[in-house]
């Protein structure tokens, strides 16, 4: 069976776990894992041999390039002291810690390999966070601090990887050289990330402008970049990490304002149903691997020496993560008058919610799944299985312990409440129906026939009471959520019955398909317009 026919029955796979782990009380990644793993005590189900060199170019360009596109400059700006102690400073000590910790407890582990594992399991996860923080009311700079620290302590925990990879395959290792590599290679790749974008990007204003927008073009375009900002710094022996997470940031700035809507749109759901793919077939593809893997460490550790290791290290993980977070956040404003001028240091609540939101994820995973077999010399590559196993221990462990726990730890938090973003929403739309407004009493002011005025005067209307609704004072909070969610409701039912309509119409063959399909189409936005709408916010 070729990979072709693999691919499919991967997805189909992943597919129907994800309907089942909707019932399961543990984090999805979980239910991928169990699944692939199942699937691969089957004497049926294909067996799936993994290029760690592939599986590392498929799946990590765009994970990253994803987190830097959706990250807010201007936030990770304001969070940038928070962000990078978590993200350099945290990592470093959790290499170490951990490292440490692998190598005098596992036996023949050299200790190359235990900081290799300590890198991998540095970063954290920031679907798994995410996934828990959007549910809740949790202040907009704590998501910031999570989301940024995500972002970062990928690609400086795979740097870090990488590094120590080299040091096991060169058998050497110099700290002073090692960070003048680090600081030559990373400001390299920072740069040829940039410039990949920015290119990418005048190439699309140029396409843009010769023939119009062209959403397929977009999305393909778009999906490329990733790819070829990591090429290109791996090309030049340059931080090829670091120029994807350039290229993210970048693009995540500059392509909201330059594609059309119909082009966002269509790009951010190609891009969601990528993301889901790669996010889900990771695990599944470690559950595949597991038996054998697990079948490769027993055959040098006993299961009691195997569940030992996997405690002690994900509780390294866990504790070293603790042991940074708490004085960190304190020690820069006890040391700093100016820090303490300038902010307020953070609530223990916030605090604590940090040092516990460390789950790891698909980076982890894809970085000790891409530690090659085999050495150079064709020799197999030393501790290869005990670390991949052990990265998997700290994924599991952090996320069936913390990923089950933080969502009860945050309600029980009760953090202070941040209305910061409603505020910054509120305004937004003040100024966009002002704007709107405005524009429009111009028109009406021009306007030549009584017609275009009657049509600009209903439109105008309608402008004005949105504004009424948003700037009104009068009602309390409680009856205008009342009142707001009883609208949408309505607007939603009636949206409802009209499509409805036109699928009957469609069905009785009264109306064609090209008739029904943007009618149904049109439909569709208005409910997803609805259905998004804050309800404390919009009329």
């Amino acid at each position: 069976m070729g990979f072709f026919q693999h691919t499919l029955i991967l997805i189909l796979l992943l597919t129907g776990l994800s309907v089942v782990g909707r019932w399961l009380p543990w984090p999805r990644p979980i239910t991928y894992v169990l699944g692939g793993t199942c699937a691969a005590l089957l004497p049926a189900f294909p067996r799936v041999e993994l290029d760690p060199g592939f599986f590392f170019l498929c799946f990590v360009p765009p994970l990253l390039f994803a987190d830097g596109w959706q990250m807010p400059l201007r936030d990770f700006r304001a969070a940038r002291r928070p962000i990078l102690m978590l993200a350099i400073g945290l990592v470093v000590f959790t290499t170490l810690a951990v490292g440490l910790v692998a190598h005098w407890l596992v036996p023949d582990l050299p200790l190359a390999m235990a900081f290799a594992l300590g890198a991998v399991v540095s970063p954290t996860d920031a679907v798994a966070v995410t996934a828990i923080t959007q549910r809740l009311k949790v202040p907009p700079r704590l998501t910031t601090i999570l989301n940024g620290e995500s972002l970062m302590n990928d690609a400086t925990g795979l740097v870090a990887f990488k590094f120590a990879l080299g040091a096991m395959i060169a058998g050497a290792f110099s700290l002073r050289a090692a960070t003048l590599d680090f600081l030559l290679l990373a400001i390299g790749g920072l740069a040829v990330g940039m410039a990949v974008a920015y290119a990418v990007g005048r190439l699309r204003d140029l396409l843009r402008a010769v023939g119009g927008s062209d959403a397929m073009v977009e999305i393909t375009l778009s999906l490329l970049t990733p790819y070829a900002a990591y090429l290109a710094a791996d090309a030049l022996g340059l931080s090829n990490i670091l120029a994807v997470v350039a290229g993210g940031l970048f693009s995540g700035w500059r392509d909201p304002l330059r594609m059309d809507v119909s082009s966002r749109q269509t790009v951010w759901t190609v891009w969601t149903v990528v993301l889901f793919w790669l996010n889900g077939l990771a695990f599944i593809l470690l559950g595949l691997q597991f038996p054998s893997l697990l079948e490769s460490v027993s055959n040098s550790y006993s299961l009691a020496q195997i569940i030992g290791f996997t405690a002690a290290v994900s509780g390294a993980a866990i504790l070293a993560r603790l042991a940074w977070v708490l004085p960190s956040a304190y020690l820069p404003h006890l040391l700093f008058r100016r820090l303490r001028r300038r902010e307020a240091p953070p609530s223990w609540q916030n605090v604590l919610t940090i040092g516990w939101a460390g789950m790891r994820g698909t980076i982890t995973l894809a970085a000790a799944l891409s530690i090659p077999i085999a050495l150079p010399d064709g020799s197999p590559f030393p501790a290869r299985d005990i670390v991949v196993f052990l990265s998997v221990g700290v994924i599991g462990v952090t996320l069936l312990l913390q990923g089950t726990t933080l969502e009860w730890l945050i309600c029980k938090l009760r953090l202070p409440a941040d209305n910061t973003r409603l505020t910054e929403e509120r305004l937004a739309r003040i100024a966009a129906v002002e704007s709107g407004l405005h524009s429009l009493r111009q028109l009406e002011l021009s306007a030549d026939h009584p017609e275009e005025a009657a049509a600009l005067g209903v439109v105008i209307a309608e402008y004005e009471h949105r504004l009424a609704e948003l700037t009104a004072q009068g009602e309390t909070q409680a009856a205008a959520k009342r009142r707001r969610r009883s609208t949408k409701r309505h607007r939603l039912h009636a949206l409802r019955a009209e499509r409805a309509a036109i699928d009957d119409l469609w069905r009785r063959d009264v109306i064609t398909i090209d008739t029904h399909r943007p009618l149904q189409e049109l439909l569709d936005h208005e409910e997803s317009l609805l259905s998004g709408q804050p309800e404390n916010l919009e009329p």
